[in-house]
């Protein structure tokens, strides 16, 4: 045996990273791509559409935000990501500031999700869009990784909300909901522990489209996006005939019917309309099909009256 050991690593030096790297770009001279430009990259890799993109500690920055939201926009030109951005948590130390940096630096997206501010876990801060990826990550696959179910008031791994310098940010019902409804994530320790907390994407309340404003319907709009890309690519090409145009119907309704059977819709189906294939797009080979499409949408208030019976009264007399 020996007192000592030799070891050799490198290590490295996230100082080093600057937000023109998480911005990346492409190399004129060699071709090679860098940073947010490799989300291209990933489907014909890996044949894995990215549904999610983040960048923890470059998020809060507009110039990265915009960047991830423009990719995430139209990734190989055909598919649609979320994008989980955060308001600064040093420079916002209020929940009544919030809003107004938001739409004042464009966080303002359908297919971003705001969060506001940093979580704590013992001596470590993270920031809260690290969490929100992980509840929807754990959601996902709980439910087949069909994203049909809201993230929000669902346990998230924290004991505490705060600043960047570690300073304790405290939030009732009514303080979390006013972020809500200006379409801002948060968390709250309320019932049943630390949840995240809020359904709204970064579009609301401007756009007030159920499908846009909406985190699980926007992601379930931009899954089945997906998937029926990947489900019927192969028909791309084929002769455009009565018997294309009814296999995608036709196995297309069965499979909305089999999402609607296992609660994932409420309802669905595909047509193949005569006025929106006019002979025009036909004779240049475009075939065009409708979904009518309807996710549930997150039930997010409850209410209930109470209401004293006089009737009740009569019990009094046997």
């Amino acid at each position: 045996l020996t007192d000592s050991a030799f070891l050799d690593y490198e290590k490295i030096d996230p100082s080093a990273v600057d937000k023109d790297d998480i911005i990346g770009g492409i190399d004129i001279s060699t071709g090679a791509y860098t940073g947010l430009e490799n989300l291209s990259k990933v489907f014909p890799l890996y044949r894995l559409v990215p549904g999610m993109v983040l960048a923890p500690g470059w998020a809060h920055d507009p110039e990265v935000a915009a960047v991830m939201t423009a990719k995430a926009s139209t990734i190989n030109g055909l598919f649609k990501a979320s994008v989980l951005v955060d308001v600064p948590a040093d420079t916002v130390r209020k929940y009544t500031d919030v809003p107004a940096w938001k739409n004042n630096n464009n966080y303002v997206g359908v297919d971003q999700i705001v969060c506001w501010p940093m979580v704590k876990l013992g001596d470590k801060k993270y920031h809260l869009s690290t969490a929100v990826m992980g509840a929807m990550g754990v959601l996902d696959a709980k439910n087949d990784d069909i994203p049909y179910e809201s993230p929000s008031n669902k346990n998230i791994q924290m004991d505490g909300l705060c600043l960047s310098d570690g300073t304790e940010v405290v939030l009732d019902l009514e303080q979390a909901n006013y972020l809500n409804g200006q379409g801002v994530v948060t968390a709250l320790n309320f019932i049943g522990g630390w949840k995240l907390w809020g359904n709204r994407t970064g579009c609301y309340p401007a756009n007030t489209d159920v499908k846009d404003n909406f985190i699980c319907l926007r992601r379930m709009f931009n899954w089945h996006a997906q998937t029926f890309i990947q489900s019927y690519w192969s028909k791309v090409d084929n002769p455009m005939n009565k018997r294309l145009i009814d296999l995608v119907v036709d196995s297309e309704n069965i499979r909305i019917n089999g999402f609607v059977s296992r609660g994932f819709l409420l309802g669905g189906r595909i047509e193949y309309l005569k006025e929106e294939n006019t002979t025009t797009d036909q004779m240049d080979g475009i075939v065009r099909f409708h979904t009518y499409f309807t996710p549930p949408v997150p039930a997010r208030v409850i209410e209930n009256t109470i209401e004293f019976d006089t009737s009740y009264l009569e019990t009094l007399f046997g």
